[in-house]
């Protein structure tokens, strides 16, 4: 079992999974220095919390504290290069996955994993412990609406964690029971195939000493079932803004309505409650508590409703970009959409050309901005200029182009999408309708 120091350091602080490890360490007492390239909220308030953070490559400004004091924390999103990898490397550094699991295998560890939709399956499933009062710790990859955090303190016996199956992280973790929404090709760049993705998945399910619940897929009626549980959507149907359905759970069912709209959505909601029902909730709380549950950040998150609908969404893979368009089309049946895209990682973008460009075509218009890179180097050939040549609705522009090129497109709906930094537009894209 991994053992935290009482001294932390996070170099890539202000990630979304870094950021949730380092506000746990600095609620836990232990003091956190940190290093990232850019000021953010989320560094913001992790430093109004107590953390000393540096957006420098400067050593000069470390506390001084000593290997054996300290566990240093890194992400695979910093190059090997940095300056402050080379620092740390007598402290013998380890990966954010490991830190997340000695923490969390500790506790009964309710993970949720899948290629697409962990972070609505694991928000909703904190959510609805809470609203029971079973108090759960938890970790999110995403800001969750009703608290604008990512992470959340408990002292229940529960705590809730997205199981990422990047650089196979998942496999450090030891859960009681766990979630799968999905298996799709993704991540190919570490993977290589599909065949190695399903394996690490096969692996993943070995670990869970419980339960495992697993989604049948993203149809009108959903189906979730393990260990002689069975779980379903009945009569789903989008109203006012919402998709409503009936949960029908281990011989029960309650009439109940999810605002973030999506059959995918759904499903989520599905898994969610399949876990929670296995903690022990009943279903009439985890019918009410999916009702009141308001959504994440850049998860189908309205900014506007008027003059026109102004909606951000993380979607980055095509499943997940088909998902998203199919939940506008019946919220919008009739309405002209323009979908502003950033693509993300030059090898995913290369691995699903066709794919992407076949999801982006349903949109009425479609405003292509350069490869979001992340961690990886450009590749010979693989441009968002290449994707648009593949579609027939597409142009490619730059961010200082977006606004204007939105609305001469006089669209009705305006999705920003992309799990890049296309969401730092946002405010100036609302301020030219609102």
């Amino acid at each position: 079992m991994m053992t935290l120091n009482s001294h932390m350091v996070f170099i890539g602080i202000g990630g979304i999974g870094m950021s949730a490890l380092a506000r746990h360490c600095l609620l836990q007492g232990k003091p956190v220095f940190g290093y990232d390239k850019v000021r953010t909220e989320l560094t913001a308030l992790l430093e109004s919390e107590g953390a000393i953070i540096t957006y420098e490559e400067n050593i000069d400004s470390y506390p001084g504290w000593a290997p054996k004091d300290t566990t240093v924390v890194y992400t695979p999103a910093i190059p090997e290069s940095n300056t402050w990898m080379s620092f740390f490397a007598p402290y013998a550094p380890i990966k954010r996955a490991r830190a997340l699991a000695g923490i969390v295998n500790e506790k009964r560890c309710l993970a949720v994993a899948g290629t697409h939709g962990k972070t609505s399956t694991s928000a909703l499933l904190t959510h609805i412990l809470t609203e029971a009062g079973q108090d759960p710790t938890a970790f999110i990859g995403g800001i969750m609406s009703g608290t604008k955090t990512n992470y959340r303190l408990g002292n229940g016996p529960w705590v809730v964690v997205e199981a990422d199956e990047f650089d196979r992280s998942f496999l450090h973790l030891q859960p009681e029971a766990a979630g799968i929404t999905t298996i799709d090709a993704d991540h190919l760049d570490i993977y290589g195939h599909e065949e190695a993705l399903a394996e690490a998945f096969a692996a993943f399910r070995n670990q869970v000493s419980s339960s495992v619940f697993t989604a049948t897929g993203l149809e009108n009626t959903t189906a979730i079932g393990t260990a002689g549980s069975h779980a379903w959507a009945s009569e789903v149907h989008p109203e006012n803004g919402a998709f409503h359905f009936i949960l029908n759970l281990a011989g029960e069912s309650v009439q109940t309505a999810l605002h973030m709209p999506g059959h995918h959505n759904v499903s989520n909601a599905v898994l969610a409650a399949s876990l929670a029902h296995f903690t022990g909730v009943p279903l009439g709380i985890i019918g009410q508590a999916i009702e009141s549950f308001s959504g994440i950040q850049r998860r189908f998150e309205y900014h506007l409703y008027e003059p026109i609908a102004l909606i951000e969404d993380y979607a980055h893979h095509p499943t997940e970009i088909n998902a998203l368009i199919g939940s506008v089309e019946a919220l919008y049946p009739n309405e002209k959409i323009c979908l502003c895209f950033q693509p993300h990682l030059f090898s995913r973008t290369r691995d699903f050309m066709d794919e992407l460009a076949a999801s982006l075509n349903r949109a009425s218009q479609v405003l292509l901005l350069p490869i979001y890179p992340a961690r990886e180097l450009p590749i010979e050939g693989i441009t968002s200029d290449a994707l648009a040549a593949k579609m027939n609705n597409a142009r490619v522009v730059e961010k200082e182009e977006l606004v204007t090129a939105i609305k001469a497109a006089q669209p009705d709906v305006v999705l920003i999408v992309g799990a890049g930094d296309i969401g730092d537009l946002v405010p100036k894209i609302k301020a030219k309708f609102a």
